[in-house]
């Protein structure tokens, strides 16, 4: 009588242990397959390349960001001539003020009157001609590897207003914790590696000066605006 038990207590033991197993090999091969993001993107970053494959592809673009955007278009003044850089899915277009207009940036061709702009190139377009006078970078400045020379580009080209969603690196890491923080930001493609101070820092050197601020998930949305002289 005390076989069956015994036969089935067996049974458990090679299923948990195999369910572990295959569990644990799930594990590794995510672990693989993120060091060679990692590396991939690390690459990238040194060479000063945007994603190419990764912003073409549609999967690329995700739907969920649609409530960041929203919270952007409501911090657009009334009026407003926009200019988006990262458009993807062009969402912002439908959540602007009436009374404002829009052009299109990306690295990619994303329909009528898209402006193709690639914000790592070392020469980039005059746009002056386009008559925009607020930027907007929703999720976008993270993957520019010199964020204070496109400042200075904006500040050039007659943007009054920028609003810019960015997810810094938090202040005051202990050396543990910005491995890890840098190890995250490659994971994710991010090309600059600045804090909250470095980037307002940026701005205020452009002559624009931070006049709100407001939390998105793990983002800060921050509104810009450059004084008259």
């Amino acid at each position: 009588m005390d076989s069956v038990p015994l036969k089935s207590n067996r049974a458990m033991n090679f299923g948990a242990v195999f369910r572990a197993s295959r569990t644990q090999a799930g594990r590794m091969l995510k672990s693989v397959r993120a060091s060679l993001q990692i590396l991939r993107n690390a690459f990238r970053w040194r060479a000063g390349k945007c994603d190419y494959r990764r912003w073409g592809s549609a999967q690329g673009l995700e739907q969920w960001w649609d409530d960041r955007t929203k919270t952007i278009a409501k911090r657009i003044p009334a009026g407003s001539k926009v200019i988006e850089f990262g458009a993807g899915r062009r969402q912002l277009e439908k959540f602007l003020p009436e009374d404002c207009s829009y052009v299109p940036s990306d690295i990619i061709d994303r329909g009528p009157g898209t402006l193709i702009c690639d914000l790592n190139s070392s020469s980039l377009p005059d746009i002056t001609r386009l008559g925009c006078d607020t930027a907007v970078f929703g999720g976008v400045l993270e993957y520019v590897r010199n964020v204070p020379a496109v400042v200075r580009w904006l500040a050039n080209s007659g943007m009054k207003t920028c609003v810019a969603s960015f997810d810094p690196v938090p202040a005051g890491l202990w050396p543990l914790g910005l491995w890890r923080e840098t190890a995250r930001r490659a994971y994710f493609g991010y090309m600059n590696r600045l804090t909250l101070a470095e980037l307002l820092g940026a701005f205020e050197a452009a002559g624009f000066v931070c006049y709100r601020r407001e939390t998105w998930t793990n983002q800060i949305v921050l509104c810009f605006h450059k004084p008259s002289k």
